[in-house]
């Protein structure tokens, strides 16, 4: 065959050549590549599973503080000097950093009594505005009316359960006189005890605006009919329900908050204890995988240089019979690559191996869902790529040198 197809043919039958030419050098040299595989899988496995041990139980810790509304809460400081009105909800709400921000009453007006008839003795909480997406009620639909969704806390303390009737009594002094209110109000759930902080009641911010007009001293429909009027149409609020996106959203939104000179009260201690763990953690497996790396790059560097040294005679056969300098040094290429995946399937068995053992042991520890140990395709992708490089650096280096090798010199002293 002459011409184009001859031209086209002939790189096919190379490539055939080399791949079949580095299967029978490995079969030949089965028990060096097994020492190589094994070199890289000892490399590989105590890293994948220290990674994993990083996103199992780092990671799982993280996920855990994500889901607690509580420690993604930003809570105002009370003082009183600042009124937010619906532009700046409005602008708080489109901020990046936001999951959920909602007006409310001021804290005084937000504290009731509770009366049960399945309790002894009341129960003082704080009623809080709600809406839909708030992160407390998990997805599930907020009161409306006169309902109220109770902290698990205080439906414990007043011995209650949804659809069941309380009472807020309300009482205040106006003009001299006291005056008194009685509001009839049913529980339309209870919240989990991993949301509940203390105790607190969740309604809807109609609720909380009539008992808070009431109590200033306005005739609210619903509350009798005594009162100085009608209140005023509601322009600002005194406080706020804001919730960041992500525990790592917290610490920019509070110093967002403090530069328009608001303050808030955050969890940004445990937050930052957490991710500072993180960042240590991380810090410390780079510098074991950077260890590691070096010392099986010097150990497959070693097994090299033995190789190349003890088939010099065979490279300068290739090298005589018209293999170039490129084919010379892709043929040490493709046996380091199939021993770096042979590698990384004995490392990802020892992995899989360790990993179940140690989720296992700490199964009473975990939820549904969490593992002490967790490694994702992604790591397991980046770690047989890194096998492969560690392999390829020294077959490189050695297939460089016996290109160099002197077909006619090293063929005489044979």
């Amino acid at each position: 065959m002459t011409g184009p197809a001859a031209a086209r043919g002939a790189p096919r039958l190379r490539l055939a050549q080399l791949l079949r030419l580095a299967v029978q050098d490995l079969w030949h040299e089965r028990w060096l590549a097994a020492c190589a595989a094994c070199v890289l899988a000892a490399t590989l496995a105590p890293l994948w599973t220290l990674w994993g041990l990083e996103r199992g139980v780092i990671g799982t810790l993280i996920e855990r503080q994500d889901r607690d509304p509580l420690m993604r809460e930003l809570v105002p400081a009370a003082t009183g000097a600042n009124r937010f009105d619906a532009a700046w909800f409005e602008r708080v709400r489109r901020w990046p950093e936001v999951g959920f921000v909602l007006p409310t009453i001021r804290a005084a007006a937000a504290l009731v009594e509770l009366y049960s008839d399945t309790a002894n003795a009341p129960v003082t909480l704080e009623l809080r505005g709600t809406a839909p997406n708030d992160p407390l009620l998990g997805g599930g639909v907020p009161p409306t009316g006169r309902g109220l969704v109770l902290s698990d806390e205080a439906a414990r303390r007043l011995n209650v359960k949804a659809g069941q009737a309380l009472t807020i009594p309300l009482a205040r002094e106006r003009e001299g006189r006291s005056e008194r209110a009685a509001l009839a109000v049913t529980v339309a759930g209870v919240l989990p005890l991993a949301v509940s902080d203390g105790s607190s009641a969740l309604a809807a911010p109609p609720l909380l605006e009539a008992i808070e007009s009431w109590r200033d001293g306005y005739r609210v429909e619903g509350f009798g009919d005594a009162g100085s009027g009608p209140p005023p149409v509601r322009e600002v609020h005194p406080l706020f329900r804001l919730y960041a996106v992500s525990i790592r959203d917290v610490e920019t939104l509070a110093a967002r908050l403090e530069a328009e000179g608001v303050s808030t009260h955050t969890r940004a201690r445990e937050i930052a204890s957490t991710l500072g763990l993180q960042r240590n953690l991380r810090t410390v497996l780079g510098l074991v995988a950077a260890i590691t790396l070096a010392g099986a790059v010097v150990a497959l560097s070693a097994l090299q240089i033995a190789n190349v040294r003890r088939k010099r005679r065979e490279y300068a056969l290739l090298k005589l019979t018209g293999h170039g300098r490129p084919w010379l040094i892709a043929l040490p290429c493709a046996s380091a690559v199939a021993v770096a995946l042979g590698g990384s399937l004995l490392a990802l068995l020892v992995y899989a191996l360790a990993a179940a053992a140690i989720n296992t042991y700490f199964a009473a520890h975990l939820a549904a869902g969490e593992a002490a140990v967790r490694l994702g395709a992604g790591g397991v992708a980046a770690g047989s790529l890194a096998a492969v490089i560690i392999s390829m650096l020294p077959a490189l280096w050695g297939g460089w040198r016996a290109s160099n090798v002197e077909a006619a010199d090293e063929l005489r002293d044979h």
